[in-house]
Order: C-alpha cells, then sequence, then structure tokens
C-alpha cells in the first residue's frame, strides 16, 4: 500500500514539473500584451495679432516690367512753325509689388478655438511701384537749336514710365493673383504651426 502510495506521490510531482515547465515555456513563447501607449496631450499652437502686424507689409506677387516713354517739349510760340523741340526715349524697367497691409488688421481679425483658426485679411493692394535706375536708361536724345535743356524732361518721362508699368501690372490682374497667393500663404503657414482647421477671409 505505502508503494503505491509511493509511485502515486512520483508520478504527482512529475506531473507538476511537466506542466509547470509546459507553462514557463508557453509564457516565453507567447509574450504578455504590451500596456496601450498613453495618449499623446495635443499641443495647442499659440498666435496673436500683434505677431502677424508686425510683419506689416506682406507682398506676395511681384511683377518685373519692361516699357519705352517718348516724352518730347515743344515750345508754346511761333517756334512751334520751325520745328522746334527737345526730345527723350527712355527705355524703363520696374517692379510691382502687391499684397496685404497687415499693420491694418483690427484686433478681432483674429480668432482661434484649440486648434482652429480663422484670419479676415483686408483687400489687398498694390505695395509699390519703382523703376530700376541702374537698367532703366535713354537711348535717343535730341534738341534742336532755339530751344533750351529742359532738365525734368527725363524726371516727367520716367513718372510716365512708373505709371504706365503700374497700369500694366493692374491689368494682369496682379490684385487677384495676390489675393490667391495671400490666401494659400496664411493656410500653409497656420497649418505649419499645427492648426487641423484654418479659414482665411479676404475683403
Amino acid at each position: 500500500m505505502r508503494k503505491d502510495l509511493m509511485i502515486w506521490g512520483i508520478a504527482l510531482l512529475v506531473l507538476i514539473a511537466i506542466v509547470s515547465g509546459a507553462a514557463c515555456w508557453i509564457g516565453a513563447a507567447i509574450p504578455w500584451p504590451a500596456a496601450p501607449a498613453p495618449t499623446p496631450t495635443p499641443i495647442i499652437p499659440i498666435v496673436n495679432i500683434q505677431e502677424i502686424r508686425q510683419a506689416a507689409e506682406l507682398a506676395t506677387v511681384k511683377y518685373m516690367l519692361s516699357t519705352d516713354v517718348t516724352s518730347t517739349r515743344v515750345p508754346d510760340d511761333i517756334r512751334q512753325a520751325l520745328g522746334v523741340k527737345e526730345e527723350i526715349v527712355l527705355i524703363a524697367y520696374g517692379e510691382v509689388a502687391a499684397g496685404f497691409d497687415l499693420s491694418e488688421l483690427e484686433e478681432g481679425a483674429l480668432w482661434t478655438d484649440g486648434t482652429r483658426v480663422q484670419l479676415h485679411l483686408p483687400a489687398p493692394k498694390l505695395l509699390y511701384t519703382r523703376l530700376d535706375n541702374e537698367r532703366t536708361h535713354v537711348v535717343y536724345y535730341q534738341k534742336t537749336w532755339l530751344i533750351e535743356h529742359d532738365p525734368h524732361l527725363e524726371g516727367e518721362a520716367r513718372q510716365q514710365a512708373e505709371e504706365i508699368i503700374r497700369q500694366a501690372a493692374l491689368d494682369g490682374e496682379v490684385l487677384q493673383q495676390a489675393r490667391e497667393y495671400g490666401q494659400l500663404f496664411f493656410e500653409n503657414w497656420f497649418y505649419s504651426m499645427g492648426f487641423t482647421e484654418v479659414r482665411i477671409i479676404i475683403d
């Protein structure tokens, strides 16, 4: 009887050892499920109206144009009949920039709510028109006798050229392009800061 109990006891110990070993093997073969990663805390982007105003004038489109201008001065007396005159031909190169004057932004132009943002911009406008003085030059000059040289003649031609270049940019819809590029610029800027919903309103 004791021998039988001893045999059963040994068998039970062997069975426990086998089960324990199997459990250890299964535990090593099948990893425990990983703990869920913590949900990252969203970073709320920060922007204020003063930061945008500091950019002052934002040029979103620039046009490079050229034109030629003829400026003539004829005396208003009998010398007209004699063909007396002074004349110059000017080749002008200029630049026109269009965009937004951000200093005009009102206090309520910027609205944020978490990762949502809305910006109300003023209408785009021409920021400047200027000639390239290094490239702009007189290509033709003629002055007949009986007339004095007018030192303001070239300056008047330059003013005419500047106005021609300015009007050519407007005819080329420079303001519409400034509007489109301005909207794209601010949308990309806000998205890069971490905003997820962006709305740009332009007058």
